[in-house]
């Protein structure tokens, strides 16, 4: 007998599974592992289609390979006009180095090859976890799809990465402490607080991390001094004592302290302008799945007759209130889900078929056994082809990346101070520095002060409280004044966000210089507009039209010809 959904299934008892016979055990063993590699290589191919190449990943590869050529961390900020010498405090570092290197030394085939294999981690943790506890192959399928439903939209080439691969690691920790009943092998805790010193360097979501551990090792807490009384006092010393080694494994890192008074603080504002941090709604689909994988967590916790793990229920509840809060935690239901739900889930269709009539079948033959499972390896194997295929590179879409209006850019060596659309400065600043440095990108508050983000947003978005957060300390709202911050040579934009193009419409003098159905491109009137300047783009050479780029048709990294390679 064991802990409920943290590893081994109970084996005794009216819930044990009673031996099937009709086939013979090697072959029952040989469809199973074919059936379970099926559906890991199929949940990989759903993970790699559900996402296209993630905006800001130019510049985390080139944050990686500057490091990487420098052989140091930039201490202030980089490749940006308006806040040099602004401390940069970056909690993605080795992420950045990871994909830095891989992409300077595998290109787009070696980031995608990582990425697989993280999932290939993650999937197979899960699909091990099930098997340890005896769960039907259709209960595993149910389970595992759905959960990677959830994790797809947030499973992208970016730093996020390591946060749900060292997150389901965390879940692995702690089923392999509490399988054994009332007697925790707190020995297996202990390699959490490595875990969190790693993760610390990779992503800022291991606050997300630690958050879960303390619900969880609390509710444990709780049920120790319950069942125990002051006797339980030693294991609650033990939880309290791991946890607390785990906050300090996350001052091992560049920054110390300051990293954790960093990120909790930078937490405490509202984030309207990334949609990340949006609520989930319809008609998003993200919305059906999360509500469908929350429901089926219920009903088997509920309907499942097996004990339930109160720190499971308590930590699956505040993911789930998460997940609807910010569109950017699914994910993090769907690995939970993906370890504890299968145990629970296999309980409620347990009793469902005991209220049926089970009617006895006809066994397959050795024959039609060796045919399933010839077809299913082989099913596998084309889906493993086709994952081999389609991960040798990355596309990236001209109708919605300013390929074009790069290129056109490197065509006439137009270079400078650049502001540019939020989601394509990181493209842009990867693409064209050193001669180009951009006004404000997506590394927000890690290395811009709050005073640049709202003049870069008051001339993005307007003053609409509804899509954007103004800190009340910053200068009173002026939509031309990023365009007067450190004399910008050129302005980027996207044509779907219409305050920015209505301010350089009426601002007089910018010159329009480049148009097509997704972007604009205006130039300083001094340097561009005059003829009298070694920089003036007379009209014949100006490209404006109104017509949309079209298709996938432009390999990784899609940098200008003639631009860094």
């Amino acid at each position: 007998m064991s802990e409920p959904g943290t590893g081994v299934a109970y084996a005794v008892g009216p819930t044990a599974r009673p031996p099937v016979a009709p086939l013979a055990r090697a072959a029952q063993d040989s469809l199973a592992r074919a059936n379970r590699a099926l559906l890991i290589v199929g949940c990989l191919v759903v993970l790699s289609i559900s996402h296209g190449v993630d905006a800001d990943l130019w510049g985390h590869v080139r944050y990686g390979q500057d490091v990487l050529a420098a052989h140091a961390l930039p201490v202030t900020a980089s490749h940006t006009y308006t806040a040099v010498g602004h401390p940069w405090i970056n909690h993605e570092n080795l992420a950045e180095l990871a994909f830095g290197w891989i992409e300077t030394h595998l290109g787009a085939a070696g980031l995608n090859a990582f990425n697989t294999l993280l999932g290939f981690l993650v999937l197979g943790l899960m699909v091990r976890n099930a098997v340890r506890q005896r769960v039907s192959f259709l209960v595993l399928s149910v389970a595992i799809l759905l959960a990677t439903c959830a994790i797809g939209p947030g499973w992208s080439i970016r730093p996020q990465l390591f946060t749900y691969t060292f997150f389901a690691l965390l879940v692995v920790i702690l089923g392999r402490c509490f399988r054994d009943g009332e007697r925790p092998d707190a020995r297996a805790l202990w390699l959490a607080p490595p875990l969190f010193a790693l993760w610390a360097n990779t992503h800022g979501g291991f606050l997300a991390g630690l958050a879960v551990l303390a619900i969880y090792l609390g509710c444990r807490a709780l049920g120790a001094l319950q069942r125990r009384g002051r006797s339980g006092l030693r294991e609650v010393g033990a939880y309290g004592l791991v946890l607390a080694a785990c906050g300090l494994a996350t001052l091992a890192n560049p920054y110390g302290p300051r990293l954790l008074t960093w990120l909790i603080t930078d937490l405490v504002p509202p984030r309207p302008e990334i949609g990340e941090w949006h609520r989930l709604a319809l008609p998003d689909p993200l919305f059906v799945v999360t509500a469908a994988l929350v429901t089926l967590t219920v009903a088997a916790f509920i309907g499942s007759g097996r004990p339930r793990d109160l720190g499971q229920v308590v930590v699956l509840a505040v993911t789930a209130w998460q997940s609807f809060l910010h569109a950017r935690h699914p994910p993090f239901l769907g690995i939970l889900a993906g370890f504890w739900l299968p145990f629970h889930l296999d309980g409620l269709r347990g009793r469902l078929k005991k209220a049926k009539p089970e009617r006895a079948g006809t066994p397959p033959s050795a024959r039609a056994v060796r045919l399933l499972l010839g077809t299913t390896w082989a099913m596998a194997l084309v889906l493993l082809v086709t994952l081999a295929v389609q991960s040798r590179t990355m596309w990236v879409n001209r109708s919605r990346a300013p390929v074009d209006a790069l290129q056109y850019m490197a065509d006439r060596h137009l270079a400078g101070k650049l502001v540019v659309h939020f989601d394509w400065a990181q493209y842009a600043l990867a693409a064209l520095a050193p001669e180009t440095t951009v006004a404000f990108d997506g590394r927000l508050r890690t290395c811009y002060p709050q005073e640049v983000a709202d003049l870069y947003f008051d001339f993005l978005l307007g003053n609409l409280p509804a899509f954007r957060w103004r800190s009340p300390t910053s200068p009173p709202f002026d939509d031309t004044a990023i365009l007067r911050l450190g004399d910008p040579d050129l302005v980027l934009l996207s044509r779907h966000f219409k305050h920015g193009v209505k301010v350089m419409v009426r601002r007089s003098g910018w010159v329009l210089l480049y148009q097509d159905g997704i972007a604009q491109l205006w130039g300083r009137p001094e340097r561009y507009g005059d003829p009298a300047s070694p920089d003036y783009v007379p009209p014949a050479v100006r490209t404006i039209g109104n017509q949309k780029p079209r298709g996938y048709d432009v390999r990784w990294p899609a940098f200008p010809s003639g631009a860094r390679a």
